[in-house]
């Protein structure tokens, strides 16, 4: 009789001890699984930041004509005082910022000549190129302004065209104002439009 119950005893703790280890192998067996799926949206998150990389890379600029002008002219005047008074600035020394005589940037130094002529035209070559008519290339004459694309996306230099292909401007690679050609590699490359201040 006694050793009947110490064989069941027995049996049952047998039982109960085989038991346990199956439990914990599932148990370590989800973990892996749940690690998986966070593997899986981890991979999902890489795939979505070199999509955003694309769509930033389809968004430039390059290549775009953006002086709209504002559909009309700013004034009457004679063009031909506009081209004396920029050339008198021929040789000004180039200064970031700059609004007089001291120096000039590219927009100070268009903004300085049209302020003598009794226009007044915004202070950066992006905003110059919003008023005024827009003009194509082939109808350029003396006085229009003649925009850029240079050291960033969107127009950032502005000149005068002075005929025969020919613009004056405060160059920062020159250094000083001085006059180029439209047709040169680096500006014609560059170009984004034109538009006329003076009727």
């Amino acid at each position: 009789m006694l050793n009947k119950k110490m064989m069941s005893l027995t049996l049952a703790l047998t039982l109960a001890l085989t038991a346990v280890p199956n439990f914990d192998v599932q148990a370590a067996k989800t973990t892996k699984g749940s690690k998986k799926v966070v593997a899986k949206k981890k991979t999902n998150k890489k795939v979505t930041v070199k999509n955003k990389k694309k769509t930033i890379k389809r968004t430039a600029s390059r290549g775009k004509i953006y002086s709209r002008g504002s559909g009309s002219v700013l004034a009457v005047g004679n063009i031909e005082d506009v081209e004396d008074i920029a050339k008198s600035l021929l040789g000004v020394r180039y200064v970031y910022g700059g609004t007089t005589t001291s120096g000039l940037d590219c927009s100070g130094f268009v903004q300085y000549v049209y302020k003598k002529m009794g226009v007044v035209l915004p202070r950066t070559a992006s905003q110059q190129a919003s008023v005024g008519l827009a003009i194509s290339k082939d109808e350029l004459r003396k006085g229009d302004l003649v925009f850029f694309e240079t050291v960033s996306a969107g127009i950032s230099h502005v000149g005068i065209y002075i005929g025969d292909g020919q613009f004056i401007h405060a160059s920062s690679t020159a250094k000083r104002v001085t006059v180029s050609s439209l047709d040169s590699g680096y500006y014609s490359t560059r170009y984004r439009g034109a538009v006329r201040i003076l009727k």
